[in-house]
Protein backbone atom coordinates (compact mmCIF):
# COMPACT_ATOMS: atom_id res chain seq x y z
CA UNK A 1 0.00 0.00 0.00
CA UNK A 2 1.71 3.38 -0.75
CA UNK A 3 0.89 6.24 1.44
CA UNK A 4 1.24 9.58 0.19
CA UNK A 5 3.54 11.76 1.75
CA UNK A 6 1.64 14.77 2.00
CA UNK A 7 -1.10 12.52 3.92
CA UNK A 8 1.08 11.25 6.44
CA UNK A 9 2.90 15.42 6.66
CA UNK A 10 -0.90 16.36 7.50
CA UNK A 11 -1.46 13.06 9.99
CA UNK A 12 1.64 13.87 11.77
CA UNK A 13 1.29 18.15 12.05
CA UNK A 14 -2.44 17.26 13.42
CA UNK A 15 -1.22 15.13 15.96
CA UNK A 16 1.68 17.46 16.68
CA UNK A 17 -0.79 20.43 17.56
CA UNK A 18 -3.14 18.01 19.28
CA UNK A 19 -0.07 17.30 21.85
CA UNK A 20 0.91 20.22 22.12
CA UNK A 21 -1.92 22.35 23.17
CA UNK A 22 -2.12 19.41 25.69
CA UNK A 23 1.48 20.57 27.25
CA UNK A 24 3.61 18.39 25.51
CA UNK A 25 6.25 18.68 22.89
CA UNK A 26 5.59 16.91 19.64
CA UNK A 27 3.32 13.78 18.97
CA UNK A 28 6.64 10.74 18.73
CA UNK A 29 3.44 7.98 17.41
CA UNK A 30 0.85 8.07 16.06
CA UNK A 31 -2.27 5.69 15.69
CA UNK A 32 -5.34 7.11 13.30
CA UNK A 33 -8.39 5.17 14.60
CA UNK A 34 -11.89 4.49 13.40
CA UNK A 35 -13.70 3.86 16.18
CA UNK A 36 -12.66 7.35 18.27
CA UNK A 37 -14.99 10.50 17.94
CA UNK A 38 -12.14 13.11 19.02
CA UNK A 39 -8.01 13.05 19.49
CA UNK A 40 -6.74 11.73 22.75
CA UNK A 41 -3.23 11.42 24.67
CA UNK A 42 -3.07 7.36 25.16
CA UNK A 43 0.10 7.48 26.74
CA UNK A 44 3.06 10.26 27.70
CA UNK A 45 6.71 9.04 29.61
CA UNK A 46 8.65 11.98 30.37
CA UNK A 47 12.37 12.29 29.98
CA UNK A 48 14.98 11.67 32.41
CA UNK A 49 17.41 9.20 34.24
CA UNK A 50 15.77 6.01 35.28
CA UNK A 51 16.53 3.17 37.49
CA UNK A 52 16.98 -0.01 35.47
CA UNK A 53 15.73 -2.66 37.96
CA UNK A 54 12.36 -0.14 38.63
CA UNK A 55 11.75 2.18 36.03
CA UNK A 56 11.56 5.02 38.53
CA UNK A 57 13.26 8.30 38.27
CA UNK A 58 16.29 9.29 39.62
CA UNK A 59 17.99 12.56 40.22
CA UNK A 60 21.19 14.28 39.87
CA UNK A 61 21.86 13.51 43.67
CA UNK A 62 21.22 9.69 42.94
CA UNK A 63 23.74 9.79 40.32
CA UNK A 64 26.27 11.71 41.79
CA UNK A 65 26.32 9.52 45.09
CA UNK A 66 26.15 6.28 43.27
CA UNK A 67 27.50 6.84 40.01
CA UNK A 68 25.81 5.70 36.45
CA UNK A 69 25.31 1.94 36.99
CA UNK A 70 21.89 0.80 36.71
CA UNK A 71 20.38 4.16 35.02
CA UNK A 72 19.38 4.82 31.73
CA UNK A 73 18.06 7.82 30.12
CA UNK A 74 14.45 7.74 28.93
CA UNK A 75 13.62 10.09 25.91
CA UNK A 76 10.34 11.42 26.19
CA UNK A 77 7.26 9.66 24.45
CA UNK A 78 3.95 10.81 23.66
CA UNK A 79 1.41 8.55 21.55
CA UNK A 80 -1.89 10.47 20.11
CA UNK A 81 -4.67 8.61 18.83
CA UNK A 82 -6.59 10.62 16.12
CA UNK A 83 -9.96 9.64 14.52
CA UNK A 84 -9.68 8.59 10.98
CA UNK A 85 -12.02 11.44 9.86
CA UNK A 86 -9.39 13.95 10.56
CA UNK A 87 -6.95 12.77 8.07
Amino acid sequence: MKIDIEITRNIQRIANSFARQHGYGIATEVIVDNEVKAPYILERVEYGWRKNTTGEYVSNAYRNNFGWKNTFYQNAKTIVVIPYDYV
